[in-house]
């Protein structure tokens, strides 16, 4: 039996990777990435200086800028991406119509 095939009969997995579909969605993609490269080496060697900004080390400063940034953009992917909770929740997540036998 080959790694994507679940059974016989059964159609073969698809491997994919899953693209995001609305522009308001790319650019939270695009903001991901950019954080994602604001904590990397070259960008943290920018800020990796002997300076005091608000009583804290700039690089203290910054990684505190890096973890309450990626909160303020998970909490705003969720708030965008949302929409109506309980539409779009159920679209994607059926209860199961088969009865369980305790």
């Amino acid at each position: 039996m080959a790694d994507n095939d679940i059974g016989p009969g059964a159609e073969k997995l698809r491997r994919r990777v899953i693209m995001p579909r609305s522009r308001r969605a790319r650019w939270l993609l695009a903001a991901f990435a950019l954080l994602l490269a604001a904590g990397c080496w070259p960008v943290i060697m920018l800020f990796n200086r002997a300076v005091v900004a608000a009583g804290l080390p700039l690089m203290a400063l910054w990684s505190y800028v890096i973890v309450f940034a990626s909160v303020a953009l998970m909490a705003l992917a969720n708030r965008l991406l949302s929409g109506g909770h309980g539409e779009r929740r159920s679209a994607h997540y059926q209860p199961s119509e088969e009865l369980r036998e305790p």
